[in-house]
């Protein structure tokens, strides 16, 4: 392995780059210590691409393979189609495929990452992990993964179920040939090293510091921020709408990322009607605009749900978000949030229905000196302690570990 081949860490995500903030954050990291990047991705959302230049513009030294899947490019109809076919003749075959059903661009994927010639190869998402392993055994080279989920209970909690047992084959079949691994939260990789028995190294979804750009509130109606990358059902959406309901004083509530209209209509449905003109729906903006637009919001909403088993372990990058830009947070009681707040009381409160949820945030409107206070206190924690220059540190530790 010459010197070139020593510097150069190849980053595989089977989504857009602009969604996942986490390998942004790495890749940022490791061009900043030295090392070459390359990033394997893939783009099926029209709305997203742009932010995937945005990002690419803003760090020339990377290079990258794009494969853009999107319904816009004409030159991968004939692709999509073919590979649509292949999926559905797959879904038919033993298990020895199932990389394809997790990544349908897997052989696409493998094939670029095969070619870049690199020392160390990182996975982000599950359909990535079999491209990154893969690679590596190609090249004689070093693999990771991140998990920022457990997968295999992401959707369900049904074993029987196909999307449990088809990720929990793809992690028994890889997680053992890895040589290092990182989680998203404390508790999910607890999980995984009881599983498998191997070091996992727990990585919070942390951003860089930031300028403050959180406001005090004094007299204004209280401000409620929740986002995503989708504004759907079952993300604990409809007990914040009926929180609200329950509300006498005037509030506004802004939903951030893709929606859909008969979903945002039911939403406008669910709220009463003296409150339909305080919901806000936003369309999903770049990583770098929402870290600028949450700090004009008060309170934080991480509404997750305690099923399946992955929502009740994980810690999301909008918890952290919140903390970071300044915002007091409220706080659903799933295990991990739990006993995260537990740890940081006084950046927020835990709810755990819509009655303790409309109980926080009239609390917080009658003690603006309160939440003021708790907004500094979140943003001053999230500069001092909980951002990424901090925990990147245990990151770029690993990778100088695991490649010496």
């Amino acid at each position: 392995m010459d010197g070139a081949q020593n510097k150069t860490i190849c980053l595989i995500t089977p989504g857009h780059i602009s969604s996942n903030p986490r390998l942004v954050k790495e890749a940022t990291s490791l061009a900043k210590e030295g090392y070459n990047v390359h990033l394997i991705f893939t783009q099926y959302v029209s709305s997203l691409v742009k932010y995937d230049q945005e990002i690419l513009e803003a760090n020339p030294s990377w290079t990258f393979n794009a494969l853009n899947w999107t319904p816009q490019n004409l030159l991968t109809t004939f692709s999509k189609i073919k590979s649509g076919l292949r999926l559905k003749t797959l879904n038919l075959l033993p298990n020895n495929n199932l990389q394809y059903i997790l990544n349908r661009n897997y052989g696409w994927q493998l094939a670029k990452a095969v070619k870049v010639k690199a020392a160390l190869y990182i996975g982000h998402n599950l359909g990535a992990l079999p491209v990154a392993v893969n690679a590596a055994k190609a090249n004689q080279a070093k693999s990771g993964f991140d998990a920022e989920d457990f997968h295999r209970q992401e959707l369900t909690d049904d074993q029987h179920s196909s999307d449990y047992q088809i990720k929990a084959e793809i992690e028994n079949q890889y997680i053992p040939k890895l040589d290092y691994f990182t989680a998203a939260s404390p508790l999910i990789a607890n999980l995984y090293k009881s599983l498998y028995n191997i070091k996992v190294q727990s990585i919070n979804n942390v951003f860089p510091k930031i300028a403050d750009a959180s406001v005090i509130n004094t007299q204004k109606p209280i401000k409620l921020f929740w986002f995503s990358q989708t504004v759907g059902p079952n993300r604990g959406i409809e007990t914040i709408i009926n929180a609200i309901n329950s509300i006498s004083t005037p509030l506004e509530l802004h939903l951030l990322g893709k929606f859909d209209p008969n979903y945002k209509e039911q939403l406008n449905q669910l709220a009463a009607i003296e409150r339909r003109k305080d919901l806000f729906f936003h369309h999903t903006v770049s990583p770098d605009q929402l870290l600028r637009m949450a700090g004009s919001y008060d309170i934080g909403i991480a509404s997750e749900n305690t099923t399946p088993l992955n929502r009740n372990i994980c810690l999301t990058n909008k918890l952290f978000t919140y903390i970071q830009c300044g915002l007091a947070v409220a706080a659903s009681n799933t295990t991990a949030q739990s006993t995260f707040m537990s740890s940081y009381n006084y950046a927020g409160k835990i709810y755990h229905d819509a009655s303790g949820l409309a109980t926080i945030i009239n609390h917080y409107h009658e003690n603006r000196t309160l939440l003021n206070a708790t907004k500094k206190a979140c943003y001053e924690l999230g500069q001092k302690s909980l951002n990424w220059e901090n925990e990147s540190q245990k990151f770029l530790i690993l990778v100088k570990e695991t490649i010496g």
